[in-house]
């Protein structure tokens, strides 16, 4: 147990590193990219350092799953009609995505059938690999190719919607939020407790003095609100490890979301959504789960080269029919770009929906077509090879 904890300490301290070189180089999401860039850099180049423990993607889930359900109120719920046609949209082209695309690299790449598709699929890297294990599919291959995938995406999609985001200040002439503010506008007597959702950049990036920090981390805080906060954050951590326990995909993020978002609606409470500080280790945990699949063994198999075309012809294909679903949901159900852009990001669930919080975009919507997806790619992939391939 010290020992975790020892390693954990490390991990965090690279992070938060990461963090601050990144705020000062003013990078989008420098808590995210600063982890991956430190921790997975020094992991690729071969130095000695720990991988996450297991508890901490759970944590994570849970953490975000409290803060997604935090934000949820009536009106979200009954936004739930406006979803059902971007979920078939996202469906239907996760599902060609993965055999039309699959069946595609095999005939034009070395790659045979098997590891085509699986290297092509959106369903999450643990998942694959286990039926990439059952079959003749080449494995090495399949997690390099799905965690390149994952990597690239968690880069270029965060420029992409900080560009957007830039732009839209500048049409809108109002100040760009850097982090994440509730969904509900501010109200009479909710103005202190939204005061710590301001600009918050990064470790050494602000000039705030430590009264004003503790000042921001506590206001609008009362008895009540922390009784209910802390009942909430027991709530979601209880229907987190159920339904991890109960095999749902993501099941920590939905399960605490699904919890909170009850608790709140049927008991007429409002929740207090974590401080940015708290969302900003929230995104290093994300960048060191991220790192974990980072090894001098990925490098090996790509500086062999013969990857590269299939990588390369892979990822620019499903990033185009990504941008393209996006702009459909758009035009058809209306809502902002950037939130269609998030929900049909073609890999990282988790970062798609913290990327929505701090963006001020709806995470609810984010994070329920990706669970479609995940569902849709988690029963029909394995029926699939289990009968024909």
């Amino acid at each position: 147990m010290i020992e975790v904890l020892k390693e954990t300490l490390i991990l965090f301290s690279l992070g938060c590193l990461g963090w601050f070189v990144f705020a000062r180089l003013s990078a989008p999401t420098p808590a995210l990219f600063g982890t991956l860039v430190v921790v997975g850099g020094l992991r690729v180049l071969g130095v000695g350092v720990p991988y996450s423990p297991e508890l901490l993607s759970p944590l994570v889930q849970i953490f975000l799953g409290f803060y997604v359900g935090s934000r949820v109120n009536r009106g979200t719920v009954r936004d739930l009609k406006s979803m059902v046609f971007p979920a078939a949209v996202i469906v239907a082209w996760a599902l060609a995505i993965v055999f039309l695309l699959g069946f595609f690299l095999s005939r034009v790449t070395y790659l045979d059938v098997e590891t085509a598709v699986l290297s092509s699929s959106m369903g999450g890297l643990p998942e694959m690999t286990v039926i990439a294990l059952a079959t003749s599919a080449d494995v090495a291959v399949v997690i390099v190719m799905q965690t390149l995938r994952m990597v690239a995406t968690f880069i270029v999609f965060p420029l992409i919607i900080n560009a957007w985001m830039k732009k839209e200040k500048k049409a809108d002439q109002g100040p760009l939020r850097d982090e994440p503010v509730p969904l509900q506008q501010d109200r009479p007597g909710n103005r202190k407790s939204s005061r710590q959702f301001e600009s918050f950049r990064g470790i050494g990036n602000n000039r705030l003095s430590i009264r004003e920090r503790l000042d921001r981390f506590t206001a609008g805080l009362t008895l009540r609100l922390v009784l209910v906060n802390l009942v909430a954050l027991l709530i979601a951590a209880g229907g987190g490890f159920l339904f991890l326990s109960l095999g749902v995909p993501a099941g920590g993020m939905v399960g605490a979301m699904f919890f909170v978002s009850l608790y709140s609606l049927l008991f007429n409470f409002q929740v207090k959504t974590p401080s940015a500080i708290l969302f900003g280790f929230m995104l290093i945990g994300v960048g060191l789960m991220v790192s974990d699949n980072l090894t001098s063994e990925t490098v090996r198999i790509v500086a062999d080269g013969a990857i590269l075309y299939p990588l390369l012809l892979s990822t620019v294909l499903i990033f185009i029919s990504s941008f393209a679903v996006s702009y459909l949901i758009h035009k058809v159900v209306g809502w902002d770009f950037p939130t269609c852009f998030l929900a049909a990001a073609p890999g990282g669930f988790t970062i798609m929906t913290t990327l929505a919080i701090k963006y001020d975009k709806n995470p609810f919507r984010v994070s329920m077509l990706h669970l479609c997806r995940l569902l849709a790619l988690k029963s029909v992939v394995p029926f699939v090879f289990m009968l024909y391939l």
